[in-house]
């Protein structure tokens, strides 16, 4: 696993989703809500309730034991700092994931990103066999599209006018990986 600069009182794990995960919601509700609340450049917008958030880890569970999602946890003790996710698409797309990535504020920059993002597509690369790898990425996150570059990534799109963010709508990017070519 890749160095993480991060503190030595700082330990963090990066782990498969779990079943046991389920007796967690409350951990996860509380990640996703303070991504929220921070107004990071995510597609959420309102706070989810702990019914919805149990609904989705049991949802995500489900496509993970049916080999259509691989889902990665970063943890620092019982805090969960970040997730990535890559969901196979369905009917004529089943060979296209899409990717989804989020670190918390006070966890960026540290390399956190980067460790989830190697464990995703060293799983995703083994378990769920995709030809491409999809995500959308707002425009004005230059610094994530940076991220995604590194990968390999390349943006094929830019879909005018389709995100909603702090009073303003603007662009969508969109960016693949093509693992045929590897």
């Amino acid at each position: 696993m890749p160095e993480l600069k991060i503190p030595e009182s700082k330990k963090i794990k990066i782990r498969e989703l779990s079943p046991k995960d389920l007796k967690r919601a409350k951990d996860f509700l509380e990640y996703i809500n303070s991504l929220i609340e921070e107004e990071a450049k995510i597609l959420f917008n309102k706070k989810l309730s702990l019914k919805e958030e149990k609904e989705w880890l049991k949802n995500t569970l489900e496509r993970i034991r049916k080999k259509n999602s691989v889902f990665c946890v970063a943890e620092d003790g019982r805090k969960i700092v970040g997730t990535a996710q890559i969901a196979m698409g369905s009917k004529r797309k089943t060979h296209v994931g899409e990717l989804a990535i989020s670190v918390r504020k006070e966890y960026r920059g540290m390399g956190v990103g980067k460790c989830l993002m190697e464990t995703l597509l060293r799983l995703a690369k083994k378990k769920l066999k995709p030809k491409i790898i999809r995500l959308s990425v707002f425009e004005n996150n230059k610094i994530a599209q940076n991220f995604y570059k590194k990968f390999g990534f390349k943006k094929v799109a830019k879909i005018p006018k389709q995100i909603q963010y702090k009073g303003k709508i603007i662009d969508e990017v969109v960016m693949i990986l093509d693992l045929t070519k590897d």
